[in-house]
Parts: structure tokens; sequence; C-alpha cells
């Protein structure tokens, strides 16, 4: 499969115009977007890679942590021939978990009892900080603050709807063993848990690409993962900088 030199989008979550629930705490900061303007950008970009004549489904456009927003697309992506969904997915995703990750259930919290997440600090923490650590201990810090967890949640990809963007042709990548900012972990444990990753992925019949958590890597890490075996790496280019790593690929938030 073929990359261009055209930007790559991320896009997480999308609405109808008017956010709701949780949705308005992802849209304040720039994570969800209005879905006709997507639709819009996406029907743009296939027509600048048809006027550049690039092969089909050359030009990826990602999407990160597992929404169900993703399905949406599955029918414009047919008939735009020269884009190519990717889908990255966590480890416990795609072995079926449908869980909050920790930072939307702190914004489901936060929605639910009309909270600004300019008031997080006040709860003795900062998103900065829950993303700094490992996966179980966020849950651990919001269990501990009685912010309830949210399992079963229906707008977590069930792993029929997965089934169903393979069908249609998608790429399914790893989003990670563990979706925090990796680059403070222990290099060794790192380099576990992106194996780990890496096999759950390709035993799903998904493809060794790996988005970053957070969208931040290094260069140390890059060279990690290429070692374990991901064939292509993906950041974002507001989170990590621009690293400059053979199989990197800097992304841009669609919001």
């Amino acid at each position: 499969m073929l990359t261009t030199p055209l930007a790559v989008p991320c896009l997480h979550r999308v609405h109808s115009g008017h956010p709701m629930g949780s949705h308005r705490v992802h849209h304040s900061i720039g994570m969800s977007a209005e879905i006709t303007d997507i639709c819009r950008k996406l029907e743009n970009l296939n027509r600048e890679a048809n006027a550049l004549e690039f092969p089909d489904r050359s030009v990826l456009v990602t999407f990160d942590d597992g929404w169900v927003d993703s399905v949406q697309f599955v029918d414009l992506f047919k008939s735009l021939t020269k884009l190519q969904p990717v889908l990255f997915l966590t480890i416990n995703q795609l072995k079926g978990d449908t869980s909050l990750l920790p930072l939307p259930r702190l914004y489901a919290w936060c929605e639910s009892h009309s909270l600004d997440i300019s008031s997080i600090p006040t709860l003795g923490i900062t998103r900065e900080e829950l993303k700094s650590l490992p996966e179980n201990s966020q849950h651990a810090v919001l269990d501990s603050l009685n912010i309830p967890r949210v399992t079963n949640s229906s707008e977590i990809l069930q792993s029929e709807e997965i089934a169903i963007l393979i069908d249609a042709g998608w790429v399914i990548g790893s989003h990670a063993h563990d979706h925090h900012d990796l680059r403070f972990d222990d290099l060794n444990e790192l380099e576990k848990g992106l194996r780990e990753a890496l096999d759950e992925t390709t035993n799903a019949g998904g493809t060794p690409w790996l988005a970053w958590p957070e969208g931040r890597c290094s260069v140390e890490l890059c060279e990690i993962a290429s070692k374990v075996g991901f064939t292509r790496q993906f950041s974002l280019n507001v989170e990590a900088g621009i690293i400059e790593f053979p199989s990197l690929i800097h992304r841009e938030i669609w919001s």
C-alpha cells in the first residue's frame, strides 16, 4: 500500500451539528468535528488525489480510540476510491472491551455534572498528569474520586462493528498496549508491551502499523517499535513535534 505527500488526517469523534452529552467536552478540546464538514474535507482530499493521479487507496485517513462514530463513514469511503481508512485500536479494544478510556470516562462525568474541563484541576488532578500514567493507574485515580467507570459503552465500537469495517476494506492497526504517554515508560517493559500489541493486532487480521497513544513518541521509541516489527508508525504533529524517523508519519487532527 502506497502513501502520498498529502497530509494524513486523524479523526476521533464526529457530531451532527449540535454536540450532545460528552461530545460537548470533546468538541471543546478539538476532538469532535461536524460530520458534514468532515465529509466535505474528505471529498476535497479525494478530488485532490484524483487530480494528482494517485493510485486508488493510497491516501490514508486515520481514526483513533475506537469510537463508534467511524461507522458513519463506511459508505462514503466506498465512493472515495483514492482514500484508505485506517482504524487504530488498543489491545483491549481488539479483545472486545468497550469500556471508556480514562480521560473519556472523566469527560463523561464532567458533562453529567455540568462541569467544564477547566474545573478538572479542582479535583486535584490534571489531564496532563493522567496522560502520563498507565491506564490502570488513571482508572485508580478516578476510582478514588468516585467517578464511575463506564463499561459496555455504546460509544465504543463493538466487535460486530469492527468486523463491518474490516469487510468494507478498512485497515486495522494498533493503538499500542496501553493508552498513555509511553515516552516515560521503562524501555524493556515498553518493548514487551509493543510485542504483545503487535501480536494481538496481526492475530486479529490487522496490519503492523502503530499509532502512538496521545500522538506522542520519540526517536528512541520509534526505534523500539521498528525493532519489534511495526512497519509504519503514526504520531500527531501537535503532540510529538517534527521527529525524523523513516517509518514515522506525522498526522494532523481534523476538528
